[in-house]
């Protein structure tokens, strides 16, 4: 196979950008392989770039194949975590150590033929995030459709192919989204939320032997990634405003209590109906109190908002442009911005 250069990325400076290839290898003994596959279009970038790959210490065939390419391939660096904290923690550990301007996500399995990368390269210029979208590999499925579903209701964007894996992106998104602590699957849809531009790139599936892994039924596993969603769901929408999420809750708990235990008094005030030997009343004063109790946590939030405001930062300015009367400059920007 030929390698082929990659476009220079318009507007920026190409001398000056670098790219951190991370991979998170969990259980396919045959990862080494499947990695390099992609050396010969990764030599013919025209950026630097580096390989950071977080091992399982589990996976020895694994380990041993890729400790072998590290002799013959200087950008390749492999670290052993022990103990191993899930695929997606390991990844949070790799966008820490990335030293790029650009990040490259790829799996242990090749999902894309390699030729396709140059594709991201070519997509990321404006866009602060380019994800695959395999157009020869079934998007359908119940799976699939549940993802976007959720994603959509959750977030309110989704992408077409939620389980590709290689994704491009400018390190400074991950920088923002990395504090979020989330599953991979859940950082193009964040991206976009958090107002970054993300874009989606048609490509080849690969068309090779691979052993990709089989879907496995896990409850708990599935469940937690309810619960991740639920909590990402909360963070981005209720953050800054946190009285609007318990006073929905509340309140509505709090009018119905009231509404119901003022029945009950016009009944035995005007119509003498014993309340002796009714447990409703009890059940309708606790409902106001847990009603009041709710918003009073979201009133409690709202001080503690309140009161760190100067250093809280709910938005960040993407680009400033200003003219000298004769033609417009970007200016650089600053962590106050």
């Amino acid at each position: 196979m030929q390698a082929t250069n990659v476009h220079p990325i318009k507007g920026d400076t190409e001398a000056a950008m670098k790219l951190s290839v991370v991979v998170a290898v969990s259980r396919n003994p045959k990862a080494a392989e499947a990695i390099k596959t992609y050396r010969v279009v990764l030599d013919g970038l025209d950026l630097s770039y580096e390989i950071l790959c977080m091992t399982n210490p589990d996976a020895t065939e694994a380990l041993a194949g890729l400790s072998k390419l590290t002799a013959d391939w200087p950008e390749l660096t492999v670290f052993e975590r022990r103990p191993w904290s899930g695929e997606d923690g390991e990844l949070a550990t790799a966008y820490k150590r990335a030293k790029g301007d650009l990040v490259l996500t790829l799996p242990e399995w090749p999902e894309l033929a390699p030729e396709e990368l140059n594709k991201l390269f070519d997509a990321i210029d404006g866009q602060d995030m380019v994800v695959c979208a395999r157009d020869n590999q079934p998007i359908g499925g119940t799976r699939q459709a549940l993802m976007q579903r959720s994603f959509r209701l959750f977030f309110g964007h989704t992408v077409s192919d939620v389980f590709c894996r290689v994704r491009l992106c400018r390190r400074d998104v991950l920088e923002e989204i990395g504090g979020f602590g989330v599953r991979q699957h859940f950082i193009p849809v964040i991206a976009a939320s958090r107002g970054y531009r993300v874009t989606e790139s048609q490509v080849k599936a690969y068309s090779g032997e691979v052993e990709a892994p089989k879907f496995v039924f896990k409850p708990m596993g599935h469940l937690r990634a309810l619960f991740d969603a639920v909590t990402l769901f909360v963070v981005l929408k209720f953050l800054y405003r946190p009285l609007r999420f318990f006073g929905s809750i509340g309140l509505p708990i709090f009018l119905i209590g009231a509404i119901y235990t003022a029945a009950l008094l016009f009944g035995r005030l005007f119509l003498d109906v014993p309340l002796a030997d009714r447990p409703a009343l009890i059940f309708s004063v606790l409902m106001i109190v847990l009603g009041v109790q709710i918003i009073a946590l979201g009133l409690v939030g709202e001080i503690i908002i309140f009161s760190n405001s100067r250093q809280i930062k709910q938005y960040k300015v993407s680009k400033i442009i200003k003219g000298d009367g004769k033609t417009a400059r970007e200016i650089p920007q600053t962590d106050d911005d």
